[in-house]
């Protein structure tokens, strides 16, 4: 299904999936996909410690926050295509990469973690069919589709892979 076919649009994750063209969710997938295979870990690891201002995350926090989402906004959409209607509780994302321990990670192995995480969510999201897609749950306060779930995750990513190219690299 197409990123149109969402419905209601959700508050607060349409800026994340306003970054998406409209083109199906797989067509999505597959762009996000190349995205972060563009991504060159080794070339970067001695950025990955760097934040760009006081307060603000190191590269590798925002790689794995990219992650720690994804598994959030997976969790959703399988519980809104389980028949879950919500509400479902928000997260810390302050608070999630506080506790990341990415100091002791390589750039290297939070992306091949989050690659791995994209096959995971992709495979699941391929075994939904248009009518599971357009399931609606209450995410945090926000009701919105499994398919409004699977565009934010794309848009998510690249909101912050330009985030990334601007302020880090």
């Amino acid at each position: 299904m197409k990123k149109t076919a969402i419905f209601p649009t959700p508050h607060y994750y349409d800026r994340y999936i306003d970054l998406v063209p409209d083109v199906t969710l797989q067509e999505a997938f597959q762009y996000a996909r190349e995205e972060l295979d563009k991504f060159n870990p080794a070339r970067h690891e001695l950025r990955g410690d760097f934040a760009y201002a006081p307060g603000k995350w190191t590269l590798k926090d925002v790689i794995l926050h990219i992650t720690d989402t994804e598994r959030v906004h997976l969790y959703r959409a399988m519980s809104f295509a389980r028949k879950e209607r919500g509400p479902l509780a928000g997260f810390d994302q302050d608070k999630y990469a506080a506790g990341g321990l990415t100091q002791t990670r390589t750039l290297d192995s939070l992306i091949t973690e989050l690659k791995i995480i994209r096959a995971a969510t992709e495979n699941m999201f391929a075994t939904f069919s248009d009518p599971v897609l357009l399931r609606v749950g209450v995410c945090w306060k926000y009701e919105m589709s499994v398919l409004a779930m699977g565009f934010c995750i794309i848009g998510h990513q690249l909101h912050h892979f330009k985030v990334i190219k601007e302020k880090y690299l």
